[in-house]
């Protein structure tokens, strides 16, 4: 399960490559956004909310991740997308990447492997990922609209986020509370990766001729752009916590979801933006962002429990 999604993604990039019809057809029917809808369900359904009420002393840390996530990220992205040479394609990705909220699992991952508090980072995450609906379109309206890269209606990104994420998750909660359906663990655990894996191949499929054209450098480009946004995330989250925080469980959680982005929900923006043959680079923009920031929280948690231990 651990390499699933990594490996998945991979043969997604391979077959978009070499056979891209079959993708380009089922994206043009429309399942592009069926597969997305059933990512959200099966993550609402999988959502827990006891226990993840905002008790007294977490004010701060709500507070602190709203901002490091989902309002000052994107201008971090924006000011990475203008000062390297990324173009229009690449700039899209890592300023949509930037927008979305926090990934809905990796980050309560890393929180509990590193000793911190992972139902302070569960709750962080669903009130990142239900406000993000309302965030994404207002700052990529800014940041987009800044640079002149995408026109962009932010009530309409805003009605189709609606519809694909936050409906759909909702459903999915409530499905739970209403009755807990006797689905295989490993279907939960497998389908939504699939139905990433799927959309991610049905999308670059349609970006085919575009994917034959990337350069080395631009991959590197892509690859120095997420380091530099991930990084200034982990250090905005560093000091939040260190100055404002007190409990170093909770200065932990905060690290780890207020630093990360979740690809899901940057895959459904460029569903409902509709970018044509921008998608396909920007994407992979996205899957670059992707594996290093798991890359990168991977390293800084296994020293933090090697340091826990001397």
């Amino acid at each position: 399960m651990k390499y699933f999604m990594p490996a998945g993604l991979l043969v997604a990039f391979i077959v978009a490559l070499l056979l891209p019809g079959p993708g380009q057809w089922l994206e043009q029917l429309g399942l592009v956004q069926w597969m997305v809808v059933v990512i959200f369900v099966i993550n609402g359904y999988q959502t827990r909310l006891q226990g993840t009420a905002v008790a007294s002393g977490y004010g701060r840390l709500v507070l602190s991740a709203i901002l490091i996530n989902l309002i000052i990220a994107p201008w971090i992205a924006w000011g990475v997308a203008t000062l390297l040479p990324l173009g229009t394609a690449l700039s899209v990705g890592i300023l949509v990447m930037a927008a979305v909220p926090s990934t809905l699992s990796s980050a309560i991952v890393m929180t509990r492997i590193a000793g911190g508090d992972a139902t302070a980072s569960l709750m962080l995450t669903v009130i990142l990922n239900l406000l993000g609906v309302f965030s994404i379109p207002l700052m990529l309206s800014g940041t987009l609209g800044t640079s002149g890269l995408v026109e962009l209606s932010p009530w309409n990104l805003l009605y189709k986020l609606a519809l694909l994420v936050l409906l759909p998750f909702v459903i999915g909660m409530l499905l739970r509370r209403w009755r807990e359906w006797p689905v295989p663990a490993w279907v939960l655990g497998y389908l939504p990766s699939l139905c990433v894996i799927g959309t991610v191949w049905m999308l670059l499929s349609r970006s085919h001729q575009t994917l034959l054209s990337v350069a080395v450098n631009e991959v590197l480009w892509a690859a120095l752009a997420s380091l530099l946004v991930h990084s200034a995330l982990l250090c905005l989250s560093y000091w939040a916590g260190k100055y404002h925080i007190s409990e170093p469980a909770k200065r932990l959680a905060l690290l780890f979801t207020a630093s990360q982005k979740t690809l899901p929900v940057a895959i459904s923006v460029m569903a409902a933006m509709a970018i044509g043959p921008l998608a396909g680079l920007a994407l992979l923009c996205c899957i670059v962002f992707h594996f290093l920031q798991l890359l990168m929280d991977s390293v800084i948690a296994a020293r933090l429990v090697a340091g826990s231990e001397h």
